[in-house]
């Protein structure tokens, strides 16, 4: 089944399952950009608890993705020192810090991006196979062959894995978490989440 996923900022856990699943995923980029969103923020877990990284974008009253800007270079400094202070431990930070680094630091004029390049960077280091579209026009009801995730939440089973802060194990952070921790074994656990299913 061919999925459509919102455009993401490093995103959740969670929503790397859907790749594994799909032959094509189409990145909604039609859509009306949703400020306090996915799309530009995502969550890390520091000494002090869950921490929001967003990425500050040029205010305007209406806009689509596709057409989103970032609105300065700022915030750059400040969300590799917050992953350098919460991850610089984790056993596998010195194997990718060096390549989010460079995606973080390369002047992107547009969020959607900022946020495909961390979609590729993932993809081949998740070994993931789908291949990754960009939608051509914006759709409000796709055909029942498409699986629609641009508002579908769906809860899923989160195994416990070691993290560097917090005694009480924090579920379906930032992709970042992961792979800071678990390293070549994210593949494996994205693929083994089993969703929850709903009571009637």
């Amino acid at each position: 089944m061919n999925k459509v996923l919102i455009s993401s900022y490093f995103p959740k856990i969670s929503y790397f399952k859907n790749f594994y699943s799909s032959e094509i995923v189409f990145i909604e980029i039609h859509e009306s950009f949703q400020r306090h969103s996915e799309r530009n923020r995502t969550k890390i877990l520091s000494a002090n608890g869950s921490v929001l990284l967003t990425v500050p974008v040029k205010k305007k009253t209406k806009y689509i993705m596709k057409n989103v800007e970032i609105a300065d270079l700022i915030w750059q400094k400040k969300h590799l020192m917050s992953i350098r202070s919460a991850y610089g431990s984790a056993p596998y930070f010195i194997y990718y810090f060096d390549d989010i680094k460079k995606i973080i630091e390369r002047k992107h004029k547009f969020l959607i991006d900022l946020n495909n390049e961390i979609l590729d960077y993932f993809k081949d280091i998740l070994n993931i196979k789908t291949e990754l579209r960009n939608t051509n026009e914006y759709v409000k009801n796709y055909p029942k062959k498409f699986g629609d995730y641009r508002t579908k939440k769906i809860n899923y089973n989160f195994n416990d894995y070691p993290q560097v802060f917090g005694n009480k194990f924090k579920s379906n952070l930032s992709i970042l978490d992961l792979i800071f921790n678990l390293g070549p074994e994210s593949e494996g656990y994205i693929k083994n989440l089993s969703q929850i299913k709903q009571k009637q």
